[in-house]
């Protein structure tokens, strides 16, 4: 037996493959404008990517919301507009993109583009963080250690900046070194502190560094090893880490991790923290002046001098 098709039914029938048809159709013009954009968007042509992006980002291309956001966000081929940038953020982040989600969090946590409110920020931030936004989690931490929008709660900044850490932020590998040096929100151990230096320090972090060579200057969390001790206060020296630049001198002073004292070195590491802020290193010099040769602190100051000097020169583009 046929059955007859009530025509109502073949009505609606007809039309949602219409709409499907022209959902398909949006969505692959939507998708040209958006690699047309990119497209110009890399080759830093501004005004085209924004009305590439902009057409897109109408038929609510996500990918193109965020864009749309980021080129009113950082000035770029257009006045710099927070509110718009904000609301085109709003609109990708309220689809799921972590990014905007994060973008949206730190608007709302600055006050850019819209009043500043740190109860949405962390809302924002949390989203984002839940689908693994490295910067989110790490924000997220610092907003529960410091009680931005919530109570301060160490154990939260804890369970954020770990998240972080072992999905390679180097910040909040610091922070979890300091936080488990000092037994914030965690038991003291100096074992997993060191190890998060460690990790933070390979990244670059001058502080970061200097901690590793006073775990290995002291012993704590790792065996004891001044030679070792000079290589991570060298690295983060280098770096402009003041404190690390007076343990060097102290080092020297004292000849750890070396065959004998080393006054001239020592003098000049002390010089260089001491232009650099370090009160307890101008006592110290004016002690070194008072038994070293004169020709010995000329020599010292002159490297002091040409150290700071080839820094300079290699931080220069």
């Amino acid at each position: 037996m046929v059955h007859a098709v009530d025509l109502p039914t073949m009505k609606k029938f007809t039309l949602s493959i219409s709409l499907l048809i022209l959902g398909s159709s949006l969505a692959l013009t939507a998708q040209a404008d958006f690699e047309t954009g990119l497209a110009a968007y890399e080759a830093q042509d501004y005004a085209k990517a924004m009305t590439e992006f902009r057409s897109a980002a109408e038929q609510g291309d996500i990918r193109s919301q965020f864009y749309m956001g980021s080129l009113y966000d950082k000035a770029m081929g257009v006045t710099q507009d927070y509110a718009e940038a904000f609301r085109w953020y709003e609109l990708a982040a309220n689809q799921g993109d972590p990014a905007a989600q994060y973008a949206v969090a730190t608007m709302n946590f600055y006050g850019q583009g819209k009043a500043e409110d740190y109860g949405q920020a962390i809302q924002w931030y949390g989203k984002a963080a839940a689908q693994g936004h490295r910067d989110s989690q790490y924000n997220l931490g610092i907003m529960h250690a410091n009680g931005y929008g919530t109570p301060p709660d160490a154990v939260e900044a804890h369970k954020w900046f770990l998240a972080a850490a072992e999905g390679g932020k180097a910040d909040a590998q610091y922070n979890l070194g300091i936080m488990y040096q000092d037994g914030v929100g965690v038991m003291p151990d100096p074992i997993q502190a060191f190890g998060w230096f460690v990790r933070a320090g390979e990244q670059g972090i001058a502080p970061a560094q200097a901690r590793v060579g006073i775990a290995y200057a002291s012993g704590q969390g790792v065996e004891r090893d001044y030679l070792k001790a000079r290589e991570w206060f060298t690295l983060a020296a280098e770096r402009g880490d003041v404190p690390a630049q007076a343990f060097l001198g102290r080092l020297y002073l004292n000849g750890l991790g070396m065959d004998e004292q080393d006054l001239v070195s020592a003098y000049m590491w002390f010089k260089i923290a001491n232009d650099n802020g370090d009160q307890e290193a101008t006592n110290v010099l004016a002690t070194l002046r008072g038994y070293m040769k004169p020709e010995d602190i000329t020599n010292a100051e002159q490297s002091a001098i040409r150290w700071v000097s080839n820094q300079r020169a290699s931080r220069r583009p």
